[in-house]
């Protein structure tokens, strides 16, 4: 059993990937790319710590059909999210999309990349640069890439950079979670959380 530290969970999100997904947002990124919408990501101390048995019957009794993960850098703890996977697909088979800064051939001549990569279905790779964000699709900058993994959204993967991007907000007491990624407009930037003051 291992340790995953993460910034962020919701079980029901319908604007990060085809159908109703779990989004996990894991803590710790090094990247620091300027205009990232998720600054409180990036110290890794400042995450939250779950198990990986317990977060997987979470997320497989959640109902969603598929799984993001997004943060953060997911694989700064590459082989605790492939523990998770394991678990999960253990539970119930989930479709699974991973965001990261890095690009897949660096993530293939990482070995401790290699668990979580081999149950991944799509990936979207690369830093994010913001002169580069057109506001368009579920990536963060057009040089970021969607590259399929396995069959599962291979059809979905060529038409991601068109699918329109849409926010929800979700509420837990006093805090709201703003989900998506910004349009033009900078609308409800993605995974930003802030606290409600009456």
């Amino acid at each position: 059993m291992s340790i995953i530290y993460y910034h962020m969970k919701e079980p029901a999100v319908d604007v990060l990937g085809p159908g109703r997904r779990f989004v996990l947002w894991v803590q710790g990124c090094h990247k620091n790319c300027p205009g990232c919408v998720a600054g409180g990501t990036h110290r890794m101390e400042d995450g939250k710590p779950v198990q990986t048995d317990a977060l997987a019957w979470e997320i497989a009794l959640s109902g969603a059909e598929g799984l993001t993960i997004s943060g953060g850098e997911p694989f700064l703890q590459a082989p605790a999210l492939a523990q998770l996977l394991q678990a999960v697909h253990r539970i119930r088979p989930m479709g699974v999309i991973v965001y990261t800064g890095y690009r897949y051939e660096e993530l293939l001549a990482m070995p401790q990349a290699a668990g979580l990569l081999a149950q991944t279905d799509l990936l979207i790779d690369g830093e994010y640069i913001q002169s580069l964000d057109d506001h368009r699709g579920l990536r963060g900058s057009s040089n970021q890439r969607v590259i399929p993994l396995s069959d599962v959204y291979r059809e979905i993967a060529r038409q991601y950079a068109d699918i329109p991007r849409r926010q929800q907000v979700f509420y837990h007491g006093a805090e709201i979670h703003e989900v998506g990624l910004p349009d033009e407009h900078g609308a409800y930037p993605e995974q930003e959380k802030r606290s409600v003051t009456k």
